[in-house]
């Protein structure tokens, strides 16, 4: 069994004072990087930084690419494909506020990454491996 389509999917790795930003959704246990779908034509980098004005009202910077991680799930009885490419990114926000209803943001300390639930898994591994290393990786979906 395959997926029907690939998603791709811009996220940023947003970290303050030894801490990362992450998002959640309301009905949700686990947590994940902010950003969001890359829309039909539209260029990575550009839908990142709109995806965190969406979000969190607020401007954001892309300094870097960190990697990318392919990811597959089954969610509903559907296969889901996607790719994530993650880019390091900085806000010009002290303290960034949600502006959608449905997520919740939290600053989370690298710490306690490795005992957070953060998806998807292989991103997280990926972010816990590269320790503050960050040539850029890629982790290929073993579905």
């Amino acid at each position: 069994m395959s997926a029907d389509s690939t998603e791709i999917i811009a996220r940023a790795v947003i970290r303050r004072d030894g801490s990362l930003l992450l998002a959640r959704q309301r009905d949700k246990s686990w947590s994940f990087l902010p950003g969001g779908h890359v829309e039909e034509g539209e260029r990575v980098e550009v839908a990142l930084v709109r995806e965190i004005a969406e979000e969190l009202g607020v401007a954001a910077e892309i300094a870097g690419f960190v990697g990318v991680v392919e990811h597959g799930y089954i969610e509903d009885g559907t296969i889901r494909h996607e790719l994530n490419l993650v880019f390091e990114v900085g806000i010009g926000a002290s303290e960034p506020v949600g502006q959608e209803d449905h997520l919740e943001f939290h600053w989370l300390p690298v710490a306690q990454l490795a005992d957070t639930d953060v998806r998807p898994g292989a991103l997280k591994d990926a972010l816990l491996a590269a320790d503050g290393d960050f040539a850029p990786f890629w982790h290929p979906w073993n579905g």
